[in-house]
């Protein structure tokens, strides 16, 4: 059995987000803010932190591709379905995505990828 020993460093691209300036998230009014972790142009791709403020509204809208949320603080309604803190969703591309309201406020990142599709390693029957 041998150790491996780990590197001295990490390649790739490393963020403290407190350390990061939250931006108006264009084409959705009301305050919406985003930091962007990862955008790529020519693919599609990207990784952002959303912050909705409370009593804050994401419209309607649809993606062009599979998109994650993992919800980090705070709750937000959609469809009458209301997600927490600590909820995963995975939305499928071209699915109709009903107006995101937030009573008190919510931060959640976003991953969208549209060269790779993520699977639900879960089936729909049986619970995670």
């Amino acid at each position: 059995m041998s150790t491996t020993q780990p590197p001295d460093h990490l390649t790739g691209s490393a963020y403290h987000t407190p350390d990061m300036n939250w931006q108006e998230m264009r084409g959705f009014p009301g305050g919406v803010e985003v930091k962007i972790l990862r955008m790529d142009f020519l693919s599609g791709s990207k990784t952002m932190l959303v912050k909705v403020p409370a009593a804050g509204q994401i419209y309607p809208h649809r993606h062009d591709s599979d998109v994650q949320h993992f919800l980090i603080a705070g709750e937000y309604t959609t469809g009458g379905q209301v997600f927490k803190a600590g909820t995963y969703r995975l939305i499928p591309k071209d699915t109709d995505i009903p107006a995101m309201d937030s009573t008190k406020g919510v931060t959640f990142l976003l991953i969208s990828d549209p060269v790779s599709s993520p699977t639900n390693p879960h089936s729909e029957t049986e619970p995670p």
